[in-house]
């Protein structure tokens, strides 16, 4: 997914929600503290050349309820 569909679909959502890998849900309270872009590049013990790029979220769910995310476009 391209950070314009994300935008477009923030742009109308009335909440954001994670999930957790367990499938458990993210408090609603959270707030994001980083997000950033992974890239690696390696070869491995076979020879074969790979390239790896994935988006990071960092969440914080403590109880700072005055940081709620809410679905907006600035």
């Amino acid at each position: 997914m391209k950070l314009s569909e994300i935008k477009t679909i923030l742009a109308t959502a009335q909440a954001v929600n994670f999930r957790l890998e367990n499938g458990e849900s993210v408090p609603e309270h959270f707030h994001v503290t980083e997000v950033g872009i992974i890239t690696k590049d390696f070869i491995d013990c076979g020879g074969k050349v790979r390239h790896e790029k994935v988006a990071n979220f960092q969440l914080w769910d403590a109880d700072d309820y005055a940081h709620r995310l809410k679905a907006a476009n600035y």
